[in-house]
């Protein structure tokens, strides 16, 4: 399996996780010159995109799949809590599935699993080949065992690293905007999210990489020093023993290939 985020944040996310039969899209928040010119630069050909699974309704995650739509033709999949925050010109290509169960896109077997946020219905995905598995998790205000039982095992996690606490408390955004981020159903912290990776390094998972950075209250260096002190605290050596990538919001990270 061959993973790509091609833009995490509030101003726009799609990731791509493809086998040698099947390419998914998850999210599209990006308008569609910027996909384009991403996807280029990365070689990757949206003509064989098998299908496009949205994680929730919120525009950083869904504004550019109708325009997508509109030059390429796929089936989009999203939960029917979500879908109220869709644009009329999605509906022609909704999938009817059941977005609460394990379901199948060519030879990808996909396990939505729900996660915590202030939205009508948000899902994270764990995306497996029977040889290989990915695991997404972004846009949650707190850890669980549910959602940490979809991540664990994994070859390979993406995990929400939204803020440094102390930069959002001591930063100018209003008070309630500060309390909805921190709150269980707003967005995970470097702290959380570095503890959910040392744990998880225990079942085995060995790349990760952190998503969904504030650009106001956290920095790339901030949140992966983070998770290094984490993991290091565990006796794990990042870029030995386990990977650390940092997905980021104007460039696209370089594919990673789990052969």
């Amino acid at each position: 399996m061959d993973f790509i985020n091609i833009a995490s944040g509030s101003k726009g996310n799609c990731t791509i996780v493809s086998t040698k039969n099947t390419m998914i899209m998850i999210d599209n928040g990006l308008n569609i010159r910027t996909l384009l010119e991403r996807v280029r630069l990365a070689n990757i050909d949206l003509k064989k995109v098998s299908a496009l699974l949205i994680t929730h309704e919120h525009s950083d995650h869904i504004k550019g799949i109708a325009p997508l739509l509109g030059k390429y033709s796929f089936p989009v999949y999203c939960h029917e809590q979500s879908q109220s925050g869709l644009d009329a010109k999605v509906f022609p290509y909704l999938a009817c599935q059941n977005m609460d169960i394990p379901f199948e896109i060519g030879d990808i077997q996909i396990n939505p699993f729900r996660l915590p946020h202030d939205s009508n219905y948000n899902l994270g995905y764990r995306l497996s080949d029977g040889k290989n598995t990915i695991a997404i998790a972004t846009d949650l205000g707190s850890m669980n065992d549910a959602i940490f039982d979809n991540l664990k095992n994994s070859d390979l996690v993406m995990l929400e690293s939204n803020h440094d606490v102390q930069m959002l408390k001591n930063g100018d955004y209003p008070f309630l905007l500060k309390q909805r981020i921190l709150s269980k159903n707003g967005h995970l912290s470097n702290d959380d999210c570095a503890d959910t990776i040392s744990k998880l390094t225990k079942t085995g998972t060995k790349h990760f990489v952190l998503a969904h950075l504030s650009q106001d209250n956290n920095t790339p260096e901030l949140a992966f020093e983070c998770t290094e002190k984490a993991l290091y605290k565990q006796n794990i050596k990042e870029g030995v023993d386990a990977y650390v990538d940092v997905a980021m919001q104007f460039k696209s990270m370089q594919k990673i290939n789990l052969e």
